[in-house]
């Protein structure tokens, strides 16, 4: 298949033949026709397609299906949206148990990035991120919790990429981003007090896949004179509590997929 743009409008165009025609699949001539390819690109595309594992090919009838990796790409979606609907809802419930502020924060590339927040009843807001918000990895605490779920080779390229940022934020250096993670490992949660935003602090804990890499992270921002240690253990223990539950749920509904495949 041709690189580029071009190849990925035919695999596109392939894929909605195959979504709207019969549950039985489709000859290449057929998909041809839908496509408006010609039959020896569409033959080329649909061969190539099946050897990923994208689509299937009946022996007998030689008709392509839609294939059953489709199926695992989307089980892993489908867990992914799952946790990050019902984390939306468990940042509401922290924020009304602790009073404080909360973000529910994902990865992009080298950044965190906060895709939600609630705020708590105290008076004195934590507003620290907007929704919408990104930040290089490791200079907030949403960012050195994603950090401590990553290989170390991982963390070091995050950090050596996010270089010329970092430096940007007066108040942390790189080799501090580092002892912030081994921290961050040892305890299970990640904690900034002040080094950020003065007169701020804040706690996050990764929500896992089931293979232990960062889908997203829940933090809790306050101020600085209510992070003492015995709040600490209180707004870590809920956080700990709530994630175990949104990663059961997260495995319950892969297992229902898996089931029905």
């Amino acid at each position: 298949m041709e690189g580029g743009s071009k190849t990925i409008d035919r695999v596109g165009a392939i894929l909605r033949a195959l979504e709207n025609g019969p549950e039985d699949g489709m000859t290449s001539g057929q998909i041809a026709t839908a496509t408006g390819f010609d039959k020896a690109t569409a033959y080329r595309a649909l061969v190539s397609l099946a050897g990923i594992g994208l689509l299937d090919r009946d022996a007998q009838s030689r008709r392509f299906r839609l294939g059953a990796y489709l199926f695992s790409l989307g089980a892993v979606a489908a867990r992914r949206f799952s946790v990050l609907a019902h984390a939306r809802q468990v940042i509401s419930m922290i924020a009304r148990e602790t009073g404080d502020t909360v973000f529910l924060s994902v990865r992009n590339r080298f950044d965190s990035v906060c895709i939600d927040s609630a705020i708590g009843s105290y008076p004195i807001r934590a507003q620290t991120l907007s929704v919408g918000e990104s930040v290089p990895l490791g200079v907030s605490t949403a960012g050195v919790a994603m950090l401590s779920t990553m290989e170390d080779e991982e963390v070091r390229h995050a950090v050596q990429f996010n270089a010329i940022a970092i430096a940007k934020f007066k108040t942390v250096r790189p080799e501090q981003i580092y002892e912030h993670v081994a921290r961050t490992r040892e305890l299970g949660y990640s904690l900034y007090s002040g080094q950020i935003v003065a007169g701020m602090a804040g706690l996050g804990r990764p929500i896992r896949a089931p293979n232990g890499k960062g889908v997203a992270v829940i933090s809790v921002t306050a101020l600085l004179d209510r992070m003492q240690e015995g709040r600490v253990k209180m707004i870590n223990d809920l956080l700990k509590d709530s994630i175990s539950e949104i990663e059961k749920r997260a495995l319950l509904i892969g297992s229902q997929l898996e089931t029905l495949a």
